[in-house]
């Protein structure tokens, strides 16, 4: 009898993680300060891959982001077999966060770091508000408010990894290579800003 055995081509994800109000309390506290005053903090321009209107660097809470998503870094490296796994220290280089209005929206892009991250902070509808908003009978669900992973397989054919993104995002965090193609689709159904947190980390 012919031995056989089946392989598979290595590829790459992302982790994803749940933080606690209190581990982001610091992080909400700037947040709400540079709502309260657009013009007091320095402006993030990511035009090149967005048309938000609001994109702002953080700097207080900075130091804080890097001591939560580090191990996260260690435990991609050991889980993914990715980079050196022998690093233990890596330093957010910026971070950065994004109040994103109804229609706003992040084309294809990526960042500058060894691993990038996204952190809901506030999302303002559920996926029934947005389904209800169109009929989507029959539609593709990328039509529906997500984070999209976009990369090629083994053949070459370009893939999506979606999330869809609602509500029960808040407090939710992916993070990935930052050479990994990624974009935002955007939502429909509220006034209110959906507010998350990105950075670059070496």
């Amino acid at each position: 009898m012919i031995e056989t055995f089946y392989g598979t081509f290595p590829s790459q994800g992302y982790v994803q993680a749940t933080m606690q109000p209190e581990e982001l309390a610091p992080v909400q506290l700037e947040i709400d300060n540079i709502q309260k005053d657009f013009n007091s903090a320095s402006i993030n321009d990511l035009g090149h891959a967005s048309n938000l209107q609001n994109e702002f660097y953080l700097k207080d809470c900075v130091k804080h982001l890097e001591n939560l998503i580090g191990p996260l870094c260690q435990q991609y490296c050991k889980h993914s077999a990715y980079g050196d796994q022998s690093k233990t220290n890596y330093t957010l280089k910026d971070a950065w966060v994004n109040y994103q209005s109804k229609h706003e929206y992040f084309g294809t892009h990526t960042h500058n770091g060894e691993f990038s991250f996204a952190l809901w902070i506030k999302v303002p509808y559920t996926m029934e508000q947005e389904k209800a908003h169109v009929n989507y009978t029959g539609r593709n669900i990328q039509r529906l408010p997500a984070f999209n992973f976009h990369y090629t397989d083994a053949m070459g054919t370009i893939r999506n990894q979606i999330l869809p993104v609602d509500k029960s995002f808040e407090g939710k965090l992916v993070l990935f290579p930052g050479n990994m193609n990624h974009s935002v689709t955007p939502f429909y159904t509220s006034d209110e800003y959906r507010i998350t947190v990105s950075g670059n980390i070496v």
